[in-house]
């Protein structure tokens, strides 16, 4: 199968298998719309808030593997090319921007955080465990969800270049880190603002599960 043809499907499959939001899927056997309760947002912190803990671990066992299985796949089972080096990487992104942007909810998905820590564990289990350390701390000084997944999002491109020197894909991870972090304009605005709900605080607003965890 030519390059191409590798590439168009990475691209395609990538963006499919995205596409399964179980945060929106159990909603809708539940008889509701996700987007339409809690912090409106299709990912596992919405999920617990809205249908509980099953629902929310559900959700963010989905949106890890979804990403995790084609990248680690496509390295280490799969026979591709050398000349389709960067085909994880690509299917990968394509996975998260399918979770973000799904065609079958009008392109209002979730926000990418936990699709990320899939592809960041499919590529290297050592940043992975990178990343858990960053949050860990992070969430321990501050109790802000979002500060500590967009520290860890900002993180993969500076690693990635480090360590591989490979521009291309740098490049791609510093593209999808600039949407995810996107997605959380409104987080940043409250976290600078003094108005963003600190993890584990007893008050229930939808601001509490507007956070980086899908």
């Amino acid at each position: 199968m030519s390059t191409g043809l590798w590439y168009a499907g990475g691209i395609l499959i990538g963006y499919l298998l995205g596409n399964i939001n179980t945060a929106a899927i159990i909603a809708r056997c539940k008889g509701f719309d996700i987007r339409s309760k809690g912090s409106g947002n299709a990912g596992a912190s919405n999920a617990f808030v809205t249908m509980g803990k099953g629902a929310a671990a559900a959700t963010a066992l989905v949106d890890i593997l979804k990403a995790f299985l084609p990248v680690f796949l496509l390295r280490h089972v799969i026979p591709v090319s050398e000349a389709c080096a960067h085909l994880p990487a690509v299917t990968g992104v394509c996975v998260i921007l399918g979770h973000m942007f799904p065609f079958w909810m009008q392109f209002r998905g979730g926000k990418g955080f936990a699709s990320l820590l899939g592809l960041i564990f499919g590529l290297s289990w050592q940043f992975l465990l990178i990343c858990l350390g960053i949050l860990g701390v992070i969430l321990f000084v501050t109790r802000y969800i979002a500060l500590a997944s967009i520290t860890c999002v900002a993180a993969l491109p500076v690693f990635w270049f480090i360590t591989t020197g490979d521009v291309f894909e740098t490049v791609l991870f510093a593209g999808i880190a600039v949407i995810i972090i996107s997605k959380h304009i409104q987080n940043i605005k409250r976290i600078a603002n003094g108005t963003e709900i600190p993890l584990g605080s007893k008050k229930k607003t939808a601001a509490e599960t507007d956070d980086a965890k899908e």
